[in-house]
């Protein structure tokens, strides 16, 4: 007897008018899983209660069109990342800025929350991954290695490795602890834009322009 096919169906659930111009950056909280926010080209972030029309919150602050956005996992703290380079920290309960953290030259292609503690990694167009302590020190370690954009950063779960996929084809794999890299993949033959940990198993995914 055949098998019987199963069709899967997708409808669009919402669409929103986010801002006044390109949209460049999202992320859905993960706490709970109705927190959208989003970063544009009008250098604001705009945060959404999904199936809800209308904004909740307008963050400003940055005079550069915003190109990054993450949200800390219990959905207190927003980072956002800019053209000019510079990063801002709003606390979501406050709806204020918590901190701007100054320091790369050159675009923020990516962010992220430690999953455990009070820190943010960026990387930059400048070559550079920085890591931030965002209540207390500001920049706390810099990390060296690639020679082009840093267009992706991922904690791993656990939030002991970070890892980072870059321009030059290279995916690189950060001890925190000890401050140095561990690992590089040189397995692209193009630049590489994401990167992304399984979230039980040792795993790690990479997705290049080759």
């Amino acid at each position: 007897m055949a098998t019987p096919v199963v069709t899967k169906t997708a409808w669009k659930l919402q669409e929103i008018v986010a801002h006044a111009s390109n949209v460049s950056s999202l992320v859905l909280g993960k706490a709970s899983g109705r927190l959208l926010a989003t970063g544009g080209d009008d250098c604001r972030v705009n945060l959404w209660s999904i199936n809800k029309p209308n904004c909740i919150m307008s963050l400003t602050g940055h005079t550069s069109p915003v190109e990054s956005v993450r949200l800390n996992t219990p959905e207190e703290l927003i980072v956002a990342g800019s053209q000019s380079g510079s990063i801002r920290v709003w606390d979501l309960e406050a709806a204020k800025i918590l901190r701007t953290l100054m320091g790369h030259k050159a675009n923020i292609c990516s962010l992220d929350f430690h999953p455990y503690g009070e820190f943010v990694a960026s990387g930059s167009q400048d070559t550079n991954i920085k890591l931030w302590d965002i209540r207390r020190k500001g920049c706390v370690f810099r990390y060296r290695g690639h020679s082009q954009a840093v267009r992706c950063l991922r904690f791993s779960p656990d939030g002991k490795w970070l890892a980072s996929a870059a321009d030059d084809h290279t995916v690189k794999l950060w001890d925190l602890t000890a401050g140095k890299m561990m690992s590089e993949f040189p397995g692209h033959t193009g630049p590489v834009n994401v990167v992304e940990f399984h979230p039980n198993e040792y795993l790690l995914a990479s997705g290049s322009s080759d």
